[in-house]
């Protein structure tokens, strides 16, 4: 896959895998929406979840998103996590309007809730792919 290729293939609305690593050393592997900038991973999730907190514990995660539809492709993207916090309406809102559309995307943030988020940003050092 081209970089172009990767970068419209990510841009798109897939649900994705994020894997980290608990204290224990167990790995936590959970279903997640993101946002694509072109150099990281942008995923949001509740202040204080398992994934925010393994996250901020082992500064690093790997993220898996696959297609299905009609040819079978995935990508896997490994490295260091950053937290920000907090998540702001804006950053809620574009990755719910990638996910849901416009008009819906409003709907569910102007109801808040992004006040107790925080943004998980994934800057792949690592890619394993195919095609």
């Amino acid at each position: 896959m081209s970089p172009a290729e990767r970068d419209a293939f990510l841009r798109r609305p897939h649900t994705a895998v994020l894997s980290t690593l608990s204290r224990s050393g167990r790995i936590h592997a959970v279903p997640v929406w993101f946002l694509w900038d072109g150099t990281s991973f942008g995923i949001l999730t509740e202040r204080g979840s398992v994934k925010h907190r393994n996250a901020a514990r082992g500064g690093r995660a790997a993220l898996c998103i696959d297609e299905r539809d009609g040819v079978y492709r995935y990508l896997t993207a490994e490295g260091p996590v950053h937290v920000t916090d907090p998540v702001t309406y804006d950053q809620r809102l574009a990755l719910h309007t990638l996910y849901r559309g416009p008009e819906r995307a409003r709907e569910i943030v102007e109801g808040g809730g992004h006040e107790q988020m925080v943004m998980l940003r994934l800057t792949p050092e690592r890619w394993l792919g195919w095609p």
